[in-house]
């Protein structure tokens, strides 16, 4: 038992291990300490989207669109709630920088888009965050 906890914290910290010398997308500096520990949850960063009497709204398809690529995260892999809708997990951290970028939640209904949200999304040391935006819609 004590050499299975050894070898569970060796690679908890070799996982959360960042190179100081690292760059992010935008080639600036990481921020990050050399030595930052990381919790191993893996983070969802969703929307909420509702209609004007509170219900939530089913959409038929939703992607995220990023600067040079669309991501689409399967709502059953983050077992999230009717209505709410994954738009970046921990997944795209290389894809965002700390400052943040500005993406934005495409949803589709009946094959016309009736969701267009604009968001900002970035990252700390271990997690992608939200900078800017509305978590809750209302349609």
């Amino acid at each position: 038992m004590k050499n299975l906890f050894l070898i569970f914290c060796f690679f908890s910290l070799a996982a959360t291990c960042q190179d100081q010398n690292s760059t992010s997308v935008d080639s600036k500096e990481n921020p990050c300490p050399p030595d930052v520990i990381c919790t191993m949850e893996f983070r969802v960063l969703k929307l909420q989207i509702v209609d004007q009497s509170g219900s939530p709204v089913q959409l038929d398809s939703y992607y995220t669109e990023f600067s040079d690529f669309n991501v689409t995260i399967d709502e059953e892999l983050t077992q999230l709630e009717e209505g709410n809708y994954p738009v970046a997990t921990d997944g795209e951290m290389d894809s965002v920088d700390f400052e943040g970028k500005v993406v934005t939640f495409i949803g589709i209904k009946n094959g016309s888009k009736i969701v267009e949200h604009k968001m900002v999304i970035g990252k700390d040391c271990c997690h992608i965050i939200l900078v800017e935006g509305e978590q809750k819609i209302t349609i």
